[in-house]
């Protein structure tokens, strides 16, 4: 495979359909073979995972562009709070139709979060003549 021949995209250059596709299935798996045959590429897995190669360097400023894009469209509304932890732990616990098993461990981790597995020892300091320094 001849890297010194591939002519590597600019910003603005057309994309083909395809080239589309690969693009986005590859920052969906990070996976050469799987992305190519994904994109509705044809061949060998060895000739699928080639042309993936040649694509992630022909594609990588790209690539690396959309995968910042994707992450600041990623906003902390989207992360859980721990109130709403809490409440899906809660209904896991109180529905009478989940599983045993997923009521016990939502009852589980409500407890540790809670502190109710702390075991709480007081600890004294005890003054004594048992140790004989040398």
């Amino acid at each position: 495979m001849d890297m010194t021949r591939l002519k590597p995209y600019k910003i603005g250059d057309p994309l083909t359909p395809k080239q589309e596709r690969w693009i986005d299935e590859y920052i969906k798996c990070n996976d050469y073979t799987t992305a190519s045959r994904n994109a509705g590429y044809t061949g060998s897995n060895s000739s699928l995972k080639s042309m993936g190669y040649q694509n992630s360097i022909k594609f990588k400023e790209l690539l690396e562009q959309r995968r910042l894009e994707l992450s600041s469209e990623i906003k902390e509304d989207s992360i859980a709070e721990l109130e709403d932890i809490f409440k899906f732990w809660t209904d896991t616990f109180n529905n009478e139709e989940e599983f045993m098993k997923n009521r016990l461990k939502a009852s589980e981790l409500l407890a540790k979060a809670k502190g109710g597995f702390i075991e709480k020892r007081e600890v004294t300091i005890v003054d004594t003549d048992w140790f004989v320094k040398e």
